[in-house]
């Protein structure tokens, strides 16, 4: 069996399986289709996959099977209703995957095919309705929708322009049986996960009833509280998830029955109605957290409340990957250098505390792939990628030794700016997937070359800000550990 169809067994388990399992049934299914799996591998797999929750005595469900023939609504804005379209946006977080473009979903209506339209709408309305991909990341999510393929973000100082062209949901079959006016409810529901496709079923109240308080209404504030309880909830148990899709995700998740009635409300309604949670800052990113707090770095979600301690990246000394070593490689011919002696010291500088056998072993690792690179490298072949490479290395060599710094004050994290350190753990990450692309698929590198170029420069800018800070820390928390012997 290849590994490409391994990769699409596994994919489709995943994201199709619609009953609660085991590792057991997960390994007995990949076996009935001739792949051989051992419970290690299929541990990592399941653990490691953003498709799966886990339940308790070892029992896991996918987000297909918890969100399918679930519902959830949105409400149409004046804009949508003079259009007679709708932006699907964010408002589909978390129920479908957030790895299908919105533009791109499948919406129903009496077992028909909505059509879809390019509409023009307000900046306004394009900023609002991509918020909860987060600050940092819904300019590039607007400029991916199908209805901006002629816009170039790098090319208009990665802004948005004032009217934007969406690929929306046509609602004309739905007003040919419903009056729809702004303020009208969608209803939704999941019917399939996998192929992204969803049910309508509008809602709408009768001009008459437009001032009175409704059974819907009643047990829509039921969902607000619900809502609400379940994000505090998860901010003091987990803290801050990968991105804010993932913590509503897990907040429906743990309450899934009581937030997924007909009677449910929207989370932009929700963001505008609590006085507990908001949209609040994580670094460099964004998250739902406790209105009017940063999100901090530690608390009682990393078991760290009284000992100050954070799970950060490890000492990186050891953990450094090949594919990492093999970029500093490369990163080396492309400077037209070759003393490997050099190039251990700046990947381990002396500071980094690693036994000179050890040093030896590294050297020697080094010396074999330098010899399998350069045998096809091509300085000319590399030299756009390597401008890239070069920049993202100098940035991610400086970062990794702060981190190794700051591990080594003994992991009193709490008594560091908590924003500063969220920034430099971004930082890494994201310099880290980089250059991990730039290694993999490097062809997407030169693609868009022009905005990793303007991205690097922003973290160099951040770098720079949190740097100082950052380090006057580390000086501070060193000196406590010195005592004056008499």
């Amino acid at each position: 069996m290849n590994e490409g169809n391994t990769s699409l067994y596994i994919n489709r388990f995943l994201r199709a399986y619609l009953n609660v399992f085991t590792l057991k049934e997960f390994i007995m299914y990949l076996n009935y289709l001739d792949v051989s799996i051992t419970k290690e591998e299929a541990e990592e797999i399941i653990d490691g996959s953003s498709y799966v929750f886990p339940l308790t005595r070892g029992k896991y469900i996918t987000r297909a099977a918890v969100f399918t023939n679930k519902y959830f609504s949105f409400v149409l804005t004046k804009e949508e209703i003079e259009n007679k379209c709708f932006v699907p946006g964010h408002r589909c977080m978390p129920f479908v995957d957030q790895d299908i473009i919105s533009c791109s979903l499948i919406f129903k209506y009496k077992n028909e095919i909505l059509s879809k339209r390019t509409k023009e709408f307000s900046k306004e309305f394009a900023l609002e309705h991509f918020s909860l991909y987060g600050e940092e990341y819904e300019a590039q999510y607007i400029a991916n929708d199908f209805g901006m393929r002629d816009f170039k973000l790098s090319e208009n100082d990665y802004e948005i322009p004032q009217n934007v062209s969406f690929c929306s949901v046509d609602l004309s079959e739905i007003m040919k049986d419903e009056e729809l006016v702004p303020g009208d409810r969608i209803l939704l529901k999941v019917v399939n996960w996998d192929e992204g496709i969803l049910e309508i079923e509008p809602e709408h109240r009768s001009k008459d009833s437009k001032l009175e308080l409704t059974d819907d209404d009643i047990e829509r504030n039921k969902w607000y509280k619900t809502l609400e309880k379940s994000l505090l909830e998860l901010f003091k148990k987990i803290g801050p998830c990968g991105s804010i899709e993932e913590e509503l995700a897990v907040a429906f998740f743990e309450h899934i029955d009581d937030l997924t009635q007909k009677s449910c409300g929207s989370i932009e309604e929700f963001l505008k109605k609590t006085k507990k949670v908001s949209v609040e800052l994580f670094g460099v990113e964004t998250r739902l957290w406790k209105k009017g707090e940063n999100v901090p770095a530690v608390g009682s979600w990393n078991g760290d409340i009284d000992s100050n301690k954070k799970t950060i990246p490890e000492n990186l000394i050891y953990s450094v990957p090949d594919f990492m070593l093999d970029e500093y490689i490369k990163d080396f011919a492309y400077q037209k250098k070759n003393n490997l002696n050099d190039l251990l010291k700046i990947i381990f500088p002396k500071s980094f505390y690693i036994p000179d056998k050890y040093r030896e072993e590294l050297l020697l690792h080094i010396t074999n792939r330098n010899d399998i690179i350069l045998k096809s490298y091509n300085w000319f072949a590399d030299k756009k990628i390597g401008e890239i490479r070069n920049r993202a290395l100098a940035l991610y060599t400086k970062i990794s030794y702060l981190v190794y710094e700051i591990d080594r004050t003994g992991g009193k994290f709490g008594s560091y700016p908590q924003q500063e350190l969220v920034i430099l753990v971004q930082l890494y990450t994201h310099l880290s997937k980089l250059i991990e692309t730039i290694s993999y698929d490097p062809e997407s590198i030169v693609k868009d070359y022009d905005t990793i170029s303007v991205s690097i420069e922003g973290m160099e800018f951040n770098f720079e800000d949190i740097e100082g800070e950052l380090r006057n820390a580390v000086f501070a928390c060193k000196k406590n550990e010195f005592t004056v012997v008499k």
